[in-house]
């Protein structure tokens, strides 16, 4: 693992983040590893958060629109959840970086432990400034990473320059609204939250302006889709199973190893000042 990375990367927030153990609990037990939201259409339960995980993971594959073989650099893939995913469902290749070296190794494991290890291949990287050579990747994703990006406009540049020329790239993950248009009370609570979170990426833009530093980057944006509606219901499952177990933890003072239940709960009053954002983009000729 590299420690000295620089550049405005806050590496310990991060491992203070994604290291404590209430917060690789919740996401082992809860989420089955999955580090990213869910997609629930209208008709279908927002009870089972597995499976709407499960169907944004098939939204982005969808996004992609890659042939089978193509080669895909998972930015910022956590265990490789959605990699194997996309390996498995859509026959894509798929490079994931992460900063959290027991990410790394996770990753690692559990796809030789799904005989994926073919078609998924994991390595500690900053994806503000990658060691791949220009046009390395048929595709690119983010899944709610680039909100930890302390310059997203860099990391962007940097996703441009990874792609051939017609590759995809596809962002998912949420936005607050501009802070003028956010009440006071709800200001107050967005801050601090990503401070804790180290979410520096979430001050550099919003539900306004991220469609911009895409474009800005070089890209051809080719759908800018608010999914709130079908990121929402997992918000409001996700409340109803956990303000209960968080409220007690609150009481002894215990909420900083539970940082995973922190965003569930004390977020959800937030839940109509954040839209949830799809953007598909392509680079071209």
């Amino acid at each position: 693992m590299v420690e000295d990375v620089g550049g405005g990367l806050d590496l310990g927030g991060l491992r203070r983040v994604y290291g404590t153990p209430g917060h690789r609990l919740f996401y082992t037990l809860v989420c089955r590893r999955a580090r990213h939201w869910g997609w629930t259409e209208p008709g279908q339960s927002k009870w089972h958060c597995w499976r709407a995980q499960r169907r944004l993971e098939a939204v982005l594959g969808r996004k992609l629109a890659l042939p089978p073989g193509s080669l895909v650099l998972d930015a910022g893939c956590g265990s490789g959840v959605v990699a194997r995913r996309l390996a498995a469902d859509f026959g894509l290749r798929v490079t994931g970086v992460d900063l959290m070296d027991f990410h790394v190794r996770e990753a690692r494991r559990l796809s030789a432990r799904t005989a994926l290890e073919d078609r998924t291949a994991f390595a500690w990287g900053d994806f503000h400034d990658l060691v791949y050579p220009d046009g390395s990747f048929d595709g690119v994703y983010a899944m709610e990473t680039l909100c930890h990006a302390h310059d997203p406009a860099r990391a962007l540049a940097e996703f441009h320059r990874l792609l051939r020329p017609g590759g995809r790239l596809v962002l998912l993950g949420p936005a607050a609204v501009p802070r003028a248009e956010m009440p006071a009370r709800q200001r107050a609570l967005l801050e601090p939250f990503l401070d804790a979170m180290v979410l520096p990426g979430a001050r550099h833009y919003t539900s306004r302006t991220l469609g911009a530093l895409v474009t800005g980057a070089g890209f051809r944006l080719e759908e800018e889709l608010d999914a709130t509606r079908y990121y929402l219901p997992t918000t409001e499952a996700l409340y109803a199973y956990f303000r209960l177990p968080y409220a007690v933890l609150r009481r002894f003072g215990a909420t900083e190893q539970w940082l995973g239940l922190r965003s569930t709960v004390e977020m959800y009053e937030l839940r109509h000042h954040v839209a949830w954002l799809v953007h598909t983009a392509v680079k071209d000729g």
